[in-house]
C-alpha cells in the first residue's frame, strides 16, 4: 500500500510539471495570437491593455479549464487499472 501512495505522489508531481508546462505554453500561444491580431487589424491605443484583456478572457475560457484533463485522464486510468486488476 505504501508503494501505491508513493507512485501516486510521484505521478502527481510529474503531472503538475506537465500541467505547468502546458499551461504556460498555451498562454504564450494566446499572447502571440493577440499580438498578431493587433498588428493585422491595425488597431490604435494601448497594445498592452488589449493583450491583458484578451488574456483575462482566456483565463475564464473553457479551453483553459480543459488543461485540467492532464490530471484527470492519467489518474482516472490508474484508478481504473487498479480496480480491474483487483476486483475483476
Amino acid at each position: 500500500m505504501f508503494g501505491f501512495f508513493r507512485l501516486v505522489l510521484i505521478l502527481f508531481v510529474g503531472l503538475t510539471l506537465v500541467y505547468l508546462a502546458v499551461s504556460l505554453y498555451s498562454r504564450e500561444v494566446r499572447r502571440a495570437k493577440l499580438r498578431r491580431r493587433w498588428q493585422q487589424k491595425g488597431l490604435t491605443g494601448d497594445r498592452a491593455a488589449f493583450i491583458q484583456r484578451g488574456l483575462r478572457q482566456y483565463d475564464r475560457s473553457f479551453r483553459r479549464k480543459l488543461i485540467l484533463l492532464v490530471y484527470i485522464i492519467p489518474l482516472g486510468a490508474l484508478m481504473l487499472l487498479v480496480y480491474v486488476i483487483n476486483f475483476m
